[in-house]
């Protein structure tokens, strides 16, 4: 376990580094103007599971906004698990009432600050970090499912 941990450990740097990309595309699906974004969203997050070699990785996108589903096969005889998550967030509101710019991922006191760092892109960037510690060769099957349209209710989920 403590091989596992410190293999975690060392990867915290690159995913906050991955966490502060997404949060910097401001992937609002609720509004037409940016979902030019969300797509862009979907895109980066498939290409971090094809950066990890994961075989099978697809946007979808009928009718709604873009999903991606990543499938890593299961070693013979282990379960699959799905990892949830979206890359939707939630419109800012009134920017001038923001301490810093929500869609820039900035430190304060220990803590990490933006729109999505937590709902929901640090999912992303958890499910992430777990592959990696397993070199994009998890002891199970994995299918990482991050859905665009999460902060609209899921209508095509």
């Amino acid at each position: 376990m403590t091989d596992l941990r410190d293999r975690v450990k060392a990867l915290i740097p690159g995913v906050l580094e991955d966490l502060s990309r997404l949060v910097a595309i401001p992937s609002v699906s609720s509004m037409p103007d940016h979902h030019g974004d969300v797509q862009a969203t979907a895109e980066a997050v498939a290409q971090y599971a094809r950066d990890l070699g994961c075989p099978d990785v697809r946007i979808i996108a009928e009718g709604g906004q873009p999903a991606v589903i990543a499938r890593f096969p299961a070693p013979e005889g282990a379960p699959t698990v799905c990892l949830y998550a979206h890359h939707d967030v939630q419109p800012t509101g009134d920017r001038a009432l923001w301490t810093s710019d929500p869609f820039q991922a900035t430190r304060r006191d220990g803590r990490l600050y933006g729109r999505g760092v937590v709902d929901d892109k640090a999912g992303i960037a958890v499910h992430l970090a777990a592959l990696r510690a397993f070199d994009g060769k998890p002891p199970v099957g994995v299918t990482l499912f991050v859905e665009g349209e999460e902060e609209v209710g899921s209508p095509t989920l």
